[in-house]
């Protein structure tokens, strides 16, 4: 009986091993394809297209939306893809599933689904007195259910009135603008969390010892950047490489690179790997002159609509990406660089959609990278 209990533990933990062969990742907080998602429901498709259209005329200048809804069987040999002003026309159809969804909508910031083809985690519904048997059909879709829009004097129906409840928005045609304060009550409940990661992992060739234990200011400057961001109520974690051994440094927990031998760019990454849901501050650890106000100033800024918050020397025309907030939103862009050979995050930045905030101070922006700089800066900071 023993040996028979031993043998099935021995099995069970060789399952558990195998189930376990890829690396923990965390997992983004999703829908079906956002955080913020609303299928619409119990009118015509025109009317669904119309109301979206309302409300992105209405929220664009603070918000982007996407609206999801199928082909309606338009005949098309191919598929069509506008990005700005470029349109790309491919011959075949791509091949599309759930995944993709979450691909696509990674970049908005809520997604609207034309209810009568395709379901969400959210719902809208309209009482269209047309549409009874259509919304029938979808009854068990209905598990979640935001708004009421009555386009007459038509009663609710029964099966819908069991699914709302207390705070349920039930309003008529002519007050569907209040729809709009209860998109931007998700949106805003739902914004990312901004957490710092203090950059601290590199050989720091030129300078001929590790940069960040230099004490510019009484103590190694990874811990006084750490500090400075931590004081400013983040959550912080100090970069290290792989082979660091240790699992925090000085009270902070240490994120190792995940991607080994690329730089920043493989370290915010990595940090994006731990919590795909959080936007990220990241700090470097060699700007000696970079002090509290100046990470207020960033996070005072933080312009959540876009992929990126950054720093731009009043000199320069691109921004400094070592002193810049990354949103979830620029996670999925960043892969891609990466897969077409690119490890440089101020190109990333550089090419995407990121808010600049003048650096007046071009001290401020300045690395010290050779012990000769280091020196001018102990210089500076001592008078």
């Amino acid at each position: 009986m023993i040996y028979n209990w031993i043998k099935r533990e021995e099995e069970n933990l060789i399952m558990k091993d195998k189930h376990h062969k890829h690396p923990a990742l965390a997992k983004p907080e999703r829908g079906m394809y956002h955080c913020n998602e609303w299928a619409i429901y119990g009118t015509t498709c025109g009317r669904i297209e119309s109301f979206v259209k309302g409300l992105n005329n209405r929220l664009a200048e603070k918000y982007n939306l996407t609206y999801v809804d199928a082909d309606h069987n338009v005949e098309d040999s191919g598929t069509d893809m506008q990005i700005g002003k470029k349109q790309f026309s491919q011959s075949k159809a791509i091949l599309w599933n759930e995944y993709d969804d979450r691909l696509q909508s990674w970049h908005t910031d809520a997604v609207m689904v034309n209810g009568n083809h395709y379901p969400a985690q959210r719902q809208i519904v309209f009482i269209d007195q047309k549409k009874e048997a259509s919304l029938l059909r979808r009854v068990e879709q209905l598990n979640l259910i935001d708004a009421v829009i009555r386009l007459d004097d038509t009663p609710i129906y029964g099966f819908v009135k069991e699914k709302i409840n207390e705070s349920t928005l039930v309003i008529s045609i002519d007050e569907i603008n209040k729809v709009d304060q209860l998109i931007i009550d998700q949106i805003e409940g739902n914004k990312s969390p901004l957490k710092a990661l203090i950059l601290a992992g590199g050989k720091s060739k030129r300078m001929g010892e590790d940069k960040s234990q230099i004490h510019y200011h009484g103590k190694p400057q990874e811990v006084f950047a750490a500090d400075i961001c931590s004081e400013l109520g983040l959550e912080t974690f100090i970069s290290k490489a792989h082979s660091f051994t240790a699992d925090t440094i000085d009270g902070y927990p240490v994120i190792k690179d995940r991607l080994v031998d690329m730089g920043p760019f493989g370290a915010i990454l990595s940090a994006m790997m731990s919590d795909p849901d959080a936007a990220w501050l990241v700090l470097a650890c060699d700007l000696p002159y970079i002090t509290r106000t100046h990470i207020r100033i960033l996070i005072d800024n933080r312009k959540m609509s876009q992929q990126s918050t950054a720093y731009k020397l009043i000199n320069q025309s691109f921004p400094e990406p070592l002193i810049a907030i990354y949103e979830p939103t620029i996670y999925q862009r960043m892969l891609r660089f990466l897969s077409l050979g690119y490890v440089c995050p101020r190109k990333v930045l550089i090419n995407s959609d990121v808010y600049h905030v003048d650096l007046l101070q071009a001290q401020v922006g300045y690395n010290a990278n050779t012990t000769e700089e280091k020196e001018q800066a102990l210089n500076k900071l001592s008078q």
